[in-house]
């Protein structure tokens, strides 16, 4: 087991609360929560039988957490996470769903053939990947000026997770990644808030989101920057505008609207519009150019919606996530409308895509929520990881005696471009289950 080495942000929360509490205990709120959670996956890649201990992966996670007020200024909050295996390996699964370092110079780096890899890759369970990581995931506190002309501003400082279009936060594996930042949120004009922050490390990677504790610099050791403004002039109207800089490295720009008609109780229609932007600072490098719209409703009981993105093609990076960006091959996910479970930011923000998906949802009172979705994305450009993705999913999502239930279907149907994608076949089939209690 490793010891867990926290950032100066987590030995801050720990100073404030010990002060804060010493002068008015009285002042101090404090709810915690906490959450056990158990992810599954089975695949038929690498010629393996679906639910055969070699085509799967599983893991266990427990989060601790507390938040809360310090006085009417001051904030904290607080959150520890710990992954295990429970002995699964070998018997039901033969892959962890998370990895210690990274692909390229982590700590862990005997480890970094098979961190990158994909479920189903039976050597992933080399000595240390089964081993219990812990980490703390958040450590921050916050701070609201009082009775000052800041009083409509607040400061989060600290370990932290971040929703931004081009750097973000991602919960769709066993753990989410999380970033040392400090974030300044602004609300003095009215239906406008002002975005600021800095962003100095983050856990973030390809394919497992998070390393545990593995946290690393931003921009070669430089950080990176971000301001936003979210608008809310017209009712039903919002329009988000972003700008980004990583000193020496980029700029980027992000631009999303959307308009929402209430039509009736049981009826809406909804069109969105997105752009986005990444600046190489490097000469003769092309910037990234992507955009895509959407149709959305409402039908009765149904949530509907169509989308189409398209990058250009001579891009050098992808317009995805840049906190698990693996050199220029693009962020696990994006936040292109067109983007599926697995044909994600490793396809449809790639340069060169162009990528359509449909999506249909209903809730059941009683039952629970389905969603079925489908995708497709073509890329013609040579040096394309995949060239041509079509994927299904179908989803259930429900709580059975008080546990958060999640089954997922994928079909996913591959033609490979230039850069090989391990374990790929023309057609793959996987199976999600994800448990997760909440206390």
């Amino acid at each position: 087991m490793k010891i867990t080495k926290l950032s100066l942000a987590a030995l801050a929360v720990a100073g404030f609360a010990s002060s804060a509490m010493a002068m008015d205990l009285s002042s101090v709120t404090v709810k915690p929560y906490a959450q056990a959670k158990l992810y599954y996956e089975a695949t038929d890649m690498n010629d393996n039988d679906m639910f055969h201990k070699d085509a799967a992966s599983g893991q266990a996670l427990l989060t601790a957490g507390v938040s809360g007020k310090f006085d009417s200024c001051w904030g904290y909050g607080f959150e520890y996470m710990v992954a295990d295996t429970l002995g699964l390996e070998g018997n039901l699964v033969s892959n962890t769903r998370m990895g210690y370092g990274r692909a390229s110079a982590g700590r862990y780096g005997e480890y970094s053939a098979n961190v990158a890899g994909l479920p189903g890759t039976k050597a992933a369970l080399v000595s240390g990947l089964t081993e219990t990581q812990h980490w703390a995931s958040q450590a921050y506190v916050t701070y609201s000026p009082c009775n000052t002309i800041l009083s409509n501003t607040t400061f989060k400082i600290g370990r932290q997770y971040l929703d931004t279009p081009l750097a973000f936060t991602e919960r769709w594996n066993l753990a989410p990644n999380s970033f040392d930042a400090i974030v300044a949120i602004n609300q003095d004009i009215k239906n406008v808030t002002l975005v600021g922050a800095y962003v100095g490390r983050g856990n973030g990677m390809k394919v497992r989101v998070t390393s545990g504790d593995d946290f690393n610099t931003y921009a070669a050791g430089k950080g990176a920057y971000a301001v936003g403004a979210l608008t809310k002039f017209v009712d039903g109207l919002p329009i988000n505008l972003w700008y980004y800089d990583l000193p020496s490295m980029a700029t980027a720009a992000w631009a999303d609207a959307a308009y929402n008609l209430k039509l009736a109780d049981d009826m809406a229609v909804g069109i969105g519009a997105q752009y986005g932007t990444i600046m190489p600072a490097a000469n003769g490098v092309d910037d990234t150019v992507g955009y895509g719209v959407k149709l959305s409703g409402k039908i009765g009981m149904f949530d509907v919606m169509a989308a189409y993105t398209t990058m250009d093609d001579d891009g050098a990076v992808a317009l995805a996530n840049t906190a698990t960006m693996s050199g220029t091959t693009g962020g696990k996910k994006t936040k292109l409308y067109t983007a599926n479970i697995y044909t994600d930011g490793t396809a449809v923000a790639v340069p060169g895509s162009d990528a359509w998906k449909v999506r249909a949802a209903v809730k059941v009172d009683g039952i629970g929520k389905f969603i079925a979705q489908y995708n497709s994305c073509e890329n013609d450009v040579t040096n394309a990881a995949m060239q041509n993705v079509d994927e299904l999913d179908v989803i259930y999502a429900t709580k059975l005696a008080g546990i958060n239930t999640k089954l997922i279907y994928m079909n996913r149907s591959v033609t490979e471009g230039a850069v090989a994608n391990a374990g790929l076949k023309d057609d793959t089939n996987h199976f999600r289950v994800i448990l997760a209690k909440n206390f």
